[in-house]
């Protein structure tokens, strides 16, 4: 199957070097990086913050991240795991979570994981390999599918004590920043202003206010953010029609949907998702 191929990057890439011809020069429009580290310590820049890897540390990147200034100790030690943005996207258990999860990578590039979770992440990392490579199994396709699943899954199990951590810390947090974890969390159901107001016991017009001294956005300009940065997300999943991201989002109708893409994004979500695959098709 991969020999008829030859000419298509592959989905998933397992590596124990980072300085490798084997990791496609075009890794971080295209993959999911996954780096585990075993030893020795490492930095990168995200944008405009700085994060430190160490030691039993898990560091995910997403495609089209802004990575630059990758500084690795010489002794720097860990497994390197690449899955491509089309087999992650086509293989999402649920779209609640990970909508969730991709958000929590894009905030919380690096997490430190217990013994335990190290176990589990090396085991994974190697099954996903081994399907991937079993070419003479009658169901290949099937049970990688399948096994990128578990992986994710096992993925969002391990963050969920980090999103409780934050999410004890938000509770304690200013009334703005409780308002941007609200956002968060119900942006897919809520798009007034009203219901968060509500949710934190003052008014709307008190609640604009504090977005405006805090930020220089409303506070109906937050709820499209956050609900702009679901809708792209969805928008690039292909197995997911139309129809099925409105109902998602709760949107009344497909033409609402649509008229509020329109309004988010500056033009329709068919014209939206056909300008990014026109964009992949180009990378390829």
């Amino acid at each position: 199957m991969h020999q008829l191929l030859k000419q298509v990057p592959p989905d998933v890439i397992l590596l124990e070097r980072f300085d490798t011809e084997q990791i496609p020069k075009d890794y971080l429009d295209r993959y999911f990086t996954h780096i585990l580290c075993s030893g020795g310590s490492g930095h990168f820049q995200m944008g405009k913050k700085s994060f430190q890897i160490s030691e039993n540390d898990v560091v995910i990147w997403l495609p089209s991240a802004k990575i630059t200034d990758i500084l690795l100790s010489p002794d720097f030690k860990a497994l390197y795991l690449f899955v491509s943005f089309d087999l992650m996207s086509k293989n999402n258990p649920d779209i609640g979570w990970g909508i969730k999860g991709y958000l929590f990578s894009q905030e919380n590039p690096v997490v430190t994981l217990s013994e335990d979770d190290v176990s589990v992440c090396i085991n994974n990392f190697q099954l996903l390999k081994k399907k991937y490579d079993d070419n003479e199994h009658r169901f290949q396709q099937e049970i990688l599918n399948c096994q990128l699943q578990m992986f994710v899954m096992d993925m969002w199990n391990i963050f969920i004590h980090e999103f409780e951590r934050q999410r004890l810390k938000n509770e304690r947090a200013p009334l703005f920043e409780r308002y941007l974890q609200l956002v968060q969390e119900h942006c897919m159901e809520h798009r007034e202003v009203e219901f968060y107001a509500d949710k934190l016991f003052i008014t709307p017009k008190y609640l604009t206010e504090i977005c405006k001294k805090n930020s220089s956005k409303s506070a109906m300009e937050w709820i499209q953010n956050f609900t702009t940065q679901r809708i792209i997300i969805l928008l690039k999943n292909e197995n997911l029609t139309l129809a099925e991201i409105a109902d998602t989002l709760h949107f009344s109708s497909a033409s609402f949907f649509s008229r509020y893409v329109k309004k988010m994004l500056g033009v329709s979500p068919s014209e939206y998702r056909n300008m990014n695959q026109n964009k992949s098709s180009r990378l390829i």
